[in-house]
Parts: C-alpha cells; sequence; structure tokens
C-alpha cells in the first residue's frame, strides 16, 4: 500500500466515543470517591487510560469535564409541547428539577456547595444545563403567544427564572429535596407570574 493509499484510508481523526465514556465514567467515580476540590484532570487522564491530549481536546477545563460528566446522569433535553402553556409549564418544572437533583447522594451535597462557592463551575453547569432548557423556554413562550395564551410583554429569560430561580434556591440555598409537592407550587406561581408580566 503507497502512502497516498494509506492517507486516503484514514481521512482524519475520528473522535472516539469510547474515550468520552472512559473520561466521563472516571470523572464521576472520582468525584463520588474524592469530591470536587480534590478532582484532578491527571487523575482523570489515569484512570481513564486516555492522553491528556485525548481529554484537553474534548474537555479543555475541570468544570467543563465535570458539567459535561454530570449531565450523562439525565434524560437528554427536548423541546416541550403539551399543545397548552399550563401543561408545558408543568413540564418544564419537573424537567428541569430532574436535572437539578443529582441522582447520586455520593455527590449532591459536594456539588450543591461547589456551586454556590465556584463561579466557573456555576457558569460551566448553566452552559450545560440552564441555557439549552432557556430555548425550550423560547419556544414555549413563542406558542403560547401565538395562542393568545401569553401577553407578548415577555421574554424567555424572564420567563424561565420563574422556574428555575425557586428551584435553584429550593436545592442549593436551603438544601431541600423538589418533592412533587413543590414542584406543583412553583409551576402554578410560575404560569400566575409568566401571565401577570406579560399583561403589564
Amino acid at each position: 500500500m503507497t502512502a497516498t493509499s494509506t492517507q486516503r484510508a484514514r481521512p482524519g481523526r475520528q473522535r472516539s466515543e469510547a474515550a468520552d465514556q472512559a473520561i466521563l465514567d472516571a470523572t464521576l467515580e472520582l468525584l463520588g470517591e474524592h469530591g470536587y476540590a480534590s478532582l484532578t484532570m491527571a487523575a482523570v487522564i489515569a484512570k481513564s487510560g486516555v492522553s491528556s491530549a485525548t481529554l484537553y481536546r474534548r474537555w479543555p477545563t475541570k468544570q467543563d469535564l465535570v458539567a459535561g460528566a454530570l449531565t450523562t446522569l439525565h434524560a437528554e433535553i427536548i423541546d416541550i409541547n403539551t399543545g397548552s402553556l399550563r401543561t408545558d409549564v408543568i413540564e418544564m418544572v419537573r424537567s428541569s428539577s430532574e436535572a437539578m437533583s443529582v441522582r447520586r447522594e455520593d455527590l449532591a451535597e459536594d456539588l450543591a456547595v461547589e456551586l454556590r462557592r465556584n463561579p466557573e463551575f456555576r457558569a460551566a453547569v448553566k452552559e450545560k444545563f440552564i441555557l439549552p432548557r432557556r430555548r425550550v423556554m423560547a419556544a414555549i413562550v413563542e406558542r403560547a403567544q401565538q395562542r393568545g395564551e401569553l401577553g407578548v410583554d415577555i421574554d424567555a429569560a424572564t420567563a424561565f427564572a420563574f422556574i428555575g430561580g425557586p428551584l435553584h434556591n429550593r436545592m442549593y440555598v436551603q438544601g431541600e429535596s423538589l418533592s412533587g409537592s413543590f414542584q406543583r407550587k412553583v409551576a402554578a406561581g410560575a404560569l400566575a407570574a409568566m401571565i401577570a408580566v406579560a399583561s403589564l
């Protein structure tokens, strides 16, 4: 085989799903064992068996890596379109609550503390969790306005704040769980607030 044919058979370095999974699994395991503060990129490299170039090409910072690993614990974010603003809001509250509630007890408390004190980590989590949901909320608001359920004087960031604000306060400030009863209250309050603000 000539050098030319070899080059044609290797068009470029492809991202390895196996490497991704090894990195993310190692990150979650180390987080559970040592916590966020003690987690190092070197430890992830050693445990996952990948090269430093492989890790840093995918996740250049520790906060990006941890935020990426946390996304694997939750269902993929999808559009919400139930046909009415009320049930869209209820579903958004449920989905957001599920994303905020880390499904591993060995991680939840440590990460809650880190979110309060680490602005870089908080920004990375916002990029992975909050902004995608804000885009879903933008679609919800637009459809509700088209159906005549909402006035025009409200934007997606404001609408989502009525949901994300109470959930974040409950989970990370008060340190309490996002129970079904609390979620229903948040949904009712958010819906009322959206309608009121949009009518100003």
